[in-house]
């Protein structure tokens, strides 16, 4: 550990950042750090020190160290996955409590935005006429401005939700269970740079496919259709892997941003900033892309398949409302409160689960660059067995992929 870290929460090797304290308050000086030489070291083959020797075969591993919802070792995928669901089950009020109260906010202003699509359809509907080109250009004017409301409320949403839960999975890692307020007061002054930071994000993994979609426009413009054509669908595919690279290779910035701390002017810890926490992810990530996407895309088709199955049993009033099926205005309100709930419930459920297990992927990957363990040991007040600071295990350490 870097000696310029010292008192301000729980760093990494190359100093000044850290994992903020639990209160916010740097820890007390001269705490030894946990383990210690002395102790078997973990799956190493003898101690001739204290007389014992492995029998040919076998290798001594220490138990597991778990003051919260994960061992604090590397973590396996399913160890990340179990965490994030035990992290639901440890602190339901704030995890579904709180996912509950944003889906309740967020559903139910797309349920009235959507309401006053429906009604501008029924309208037109009515007319019982072929409609005119003012009044598509209205009623398309009116959708789009409802979509972009929609998109505005579920990003806000989103966002907000996100963080907060972030912190909560943070401070379960080393068994503490936080409350709505206490999770407030940690999540409050990074809140504003999430949302530029999320912004940010998006831009970068989505600018190439728009630059692509806009130059596929101008080529159409200017005549030349085969060559948009050929645009969109090479240089669409070539955008797309370059989005899903630097999705991956950021992913874990809000966690950084989020749980993540530095030292400046007085020596007291501060948030990370939004630029520095796009750095953290990338270092992080880097070395282990793979590894990282595939957690991701496993976490993301989970989610996908609780939330669809969450979904039918409330969808079905929705698709056999009143009217014709196959038009907007075929949606009675009664189902379309029907269909938002089933919205309320299937957010209340993964949107926990997907930040826990965006966390815990944070959590993993600093542990095995960075050696996190040892901060987390420390905060949690335990002893990892053959884990201090100085000591070289052998096996998967600081610098492991």
């Amino acid at each position: 550990m870097s000696g310029t870290d010292g008192p301000h929460g729980w760093g990494e090797p190359d100093g000044g950042r850290g994992w903020e304290q639990p209160g916010g308050q740097p820890p007390a000086s001269g705490q030894p750090s946990p383990g210690g030489p002395g102790q078997p070291p973990a799956g190493g083959a003898h101690d001739q020190q204290n007389g014992w020797t492995n029998a040919p075969g076998w290798s001594w591993r220490a138990p597991d160290v778990k003051p919260g919802v994960v061992p604090l070792r590397p973590l396996g995928v399913g160890e990340i996955l179990d965490g994030a669901v035990t992290t639901i089950r440890r602190n339901p009020r704030v995890m579904l409590g709180l996912s509950a109260a944003v889906a309740v906010v967020t559903q139910l202003i797309g349920m009235l935005v959507i309401w006053v699509l429906l009604g501008e359809a029924t309208a037109l509907d009515d007319l019982g006429r072929d409609i005119t080109a003012d009044e598509a250009l209205d009623f398309l004017g009116t959708t789009l401005g409802g979509a972009a409301i929609l998109l505005f409320v579920t990003w806000v949403g989103t966002v907000f939700l996100t963080g907060m839960l972030t912190v909560v999975v943070g401070r379960a890692v080393i068994g503490q269970d936080l409350t709505l307020a206490e999770t407030w007061q940690h999540a409050k002054p990074r809140l504003l740079r999430l949302f530029g930071l999320t912004l940010l994000y998006t831009l970068i993994w989505s600018g190439a496919i728009w630059a692509v979609m806009a130059g596929a426009i101008a080529v159409a413009a200017g005549g030349n259709a085969g060559a948009a054509v050929a645009l969109l669908v090479f240089g669409g595919l070539a955008a797309m892997l370059i989005g899903i690279w630097l999705y991956v290779r950021f992913a874990l910035s809000t966690p950084a941003l989020m749980l993540e701390t530095t030292s400046r002017g007085n020596g007291y810890p501060v948030p990370i900033g939004v630029i520095e926490s796009l750095r953290r992810s990338s270092r992080l990530v880097t070395g282990s892309w793979w590894r990282v996407f595939a957690i991701l895309l496993l976490v993301m088709i989970i989610v996908f398949i609780v939330a669809q199955v969450v979904n039918v049993p409330f969808s079905l009033p929705a698709t056999f409302g009143d009217g014709d099926m196959f038009t907007m205005a075929g949606m009675s309100f009664g189902a379309l409160m029907i269909s938002t709930l089933g919205g309320i419930v299937s957010t209340t459920i993964t949107a926990p689960f997907s930040a826990g297990a965006t966390a815990l992927l944070y959590v993993d990957r600093r542990i095995r660059r960075e050696a996190l363990d040892i901060e987390l040991a420390r905060a949690a007040n335990v002893e990892l067995p053959g884990r201090h600071e100085g000591y070289d295990p052998g096996g998967t350490q600081p610098g492991s992929q």
